[in-house]
């Protein structure tokens, strides 16, 4: 007997209406009725899968009914954009996209509750999605600009936030993380900034965790050129060398800092765009270089993988 032909044996007519009413207007039934049960057993839930975690991003109401995973809410698109140019789909797919490489360059599957900080978090885009993996209070989001802190608040996000100061030290803060990671916050800081925060945050990870940052590489050059070559005039390619130049630069290994400053808390003196090309870090970094690529999906800086030595303690 299958099950249909049971539960038109046990339910009445009604019951049956009933039933197929709540199947149309949730596709998420099965998935509420699978939750109740193991719940009810004190099972484990099944983890949840990449498609239906990004999607959650958007329904924070059965992100929490379904799962109880507190997913905040978004800010207005024009709050989104002047973070990072792009809003709704295109801006989760590209955070989505750096979250799914750092887990995978982290091992975060083999950890758990894993314990992680956002350097320089914004509104919280990345970090929002690391409540899959781990607890809210084992998440920490720190950032300098004012804007930042208001709307973490605003949107509810329910991770450990900090506002620090635009140069090391963070007070506060705990040590031994898993992974710290930092998405477009190397890619504005002179070297000197550079140097002082990733010898800071290397000190918090736990021995063996791995610190992922990003830096603008060859996806600017080529865009600098493309504006370069269409005649196009902004604040950008007014501050910049000729994009031939800052090529040029990029290819010898060369640091490359334009100061520009960023509004609120982010001065010129020390944020602007920057290049760190692979040579740089390996220069500087030597053995704790683990990788540096940019070809991450979707993302349109270089990542670039630190690793903490084993047995180095704070």
């Amino acid at each position: 007997m299958t099950i249909r032909d049971f539960l038109r044996r046990l339910l009445p007519p009604k019951g049956l209406q009933a039933l197929r009413g709540i199947r149309r207007r949730s596709s998420h039934f099965r998935l509420f009725l699978r939750s109740k049960i193991l719940r009810a057993f004190r099972w484990p839930m099944p983890p949840i899968a990449d498609g239906i975690w990004y999607e959650l991003q958007f329904k924070p109401a059965e992100a929490l009914k379904y799962y109880g995973i507190p997913v905040p809410g978004l800010p207005p698109d024009d709050v989104q954009i002047r973070f990072t140019g792009r809003t709704s789909q295109d801006n989760l797919k590209q955070a989505f996209s750096f979250y799914q490489y750092v887990c995978r360059v982290c091992q975060l599957n083999k950890i758990n509750s894993p314990k992680v900080l956002d350097f320089g978090g914004g509104w919280g885009r990345i970090a929002r999605l690391f409540l899959r993996d781990t607890k809210p209070e084992l998440i920490t989001v720190a950032d300098c600009l004012s804007d930042s802190i208001k709307w973490l608040r605003m949107t509810s996000n329910p991770c450990n936030i900090i506002k620090n100061d635009p140069f090391p030290p963070i007070v506060g803060l705990d040590a031994g993380y898993d992974v710290i990671y930092a998405f477009s916050v190397f890619s504005h800081l002179s070297e000197k900034y550079l140097n002082a925060w990733v010898d800071y945050l290397i000190t918090y990870l736990r021995p063996g965790a791995r610190l992922v940052i990003t830096t603008r590489g060859h996806h600017f050059i080529d865009s600098l050129k493309r504006r370069h070559s269409e005649g196009i005039v902004n604040d950008l390619t007014k501050t910049l060398p000729n994009p031939e130049e800052v090529s040029a630069r990029y290819a010898k290994g060369e640091f490359q800092f334009y100061p520009t400053g960023g509004g609120g808390e982010l001065h010129s003196d020390f944020y602007g765009e920057t290049l760190i090309p692979r040579t740089y870090f390996e220069k500087k970094y030597g053995s704790q270089l683990v990788s540096f690529t940019e070809d991450v999906e979707n993302v349109d800086q270089a990542v670039v993988v630190l690793r903490k030595a084993d047995g180095l303690m704070e």
